[in-house]
């Protein structure tokens, strides 16, 4: 007995080596999940049918646009002036490596979600490791918490994440 499976996918989401190859890997996840990122980072189409060809791809807009360090021209404008672009840049990054070209060289999904995780913690001042309260508290005249800070570039980016799953997007 023998059985035949068809690989069905979004035009666009699929890993440009299964259109090579006709194999799919655990790293071909990670191509789909990057294209993910990249939606939530600019709220434009995955594919542009009405754009010119060289810009129909989304992926391949941003892989441009990382390499020659205009990446502001295609964020959404809603996270686009965030306190903390440092964050924005960091998905940024993480889409890029999970959109590389050669499965081999992308990260797997375990690595990406330490990589998310380690991007969403608030960044632990330089001076010193320890939270001391009293000394938050003279400086800025009441005590401040951790649970208080307040990571905008994070929260904005899990608010449209849930704005898109609740749209059915």
């Amino acid at each position: 007995m023998q059985f035949v499976t068809l690989v069905q996918g979004t035009c666009g989401y699929l890993d440009p080596e299964y259109m090579q190859s006709c194999h799919l890997t655990y790293k071909s996840d990670v191509y789909s999940f990057g294209v993910i990122l990249l939606e939530l980072l600019t709220s434009k189409p995955v594919i542009d049918f009405d754009a010119p060809e060289e810009k129909m791809s989304l992926s391949s807009c941003f892989l441009s646009a990382m390499e020659e360090k205009k990446i502001g021209e295609l964020l959404d404008d809603e996270i686009k002036n965030e306190d903390d672009m440092e964050v924005i840049m960091e998905f940024a990054e993480l889409a890029k490596e999970c959109l590389n070209m050669k499965g081999d060289e992308r990260p797997t999904m375990n690595e990406v979600a330490e990589e998310l995780d380690r991007i969403r913690k608030p960044k632990q001042h330089p001076w010193g490791q320890e939270y001391h309260p009293e000394e938050t508290e003279s400086l800025l005249g009441q005590a401040s918490y951790g649970t208080e800070i307040e990571h905008s570039g994070y929260f904005s980016l899990e608010k449209k994440a849930r704005k898109g799953i609740a749209a059915g997007r």
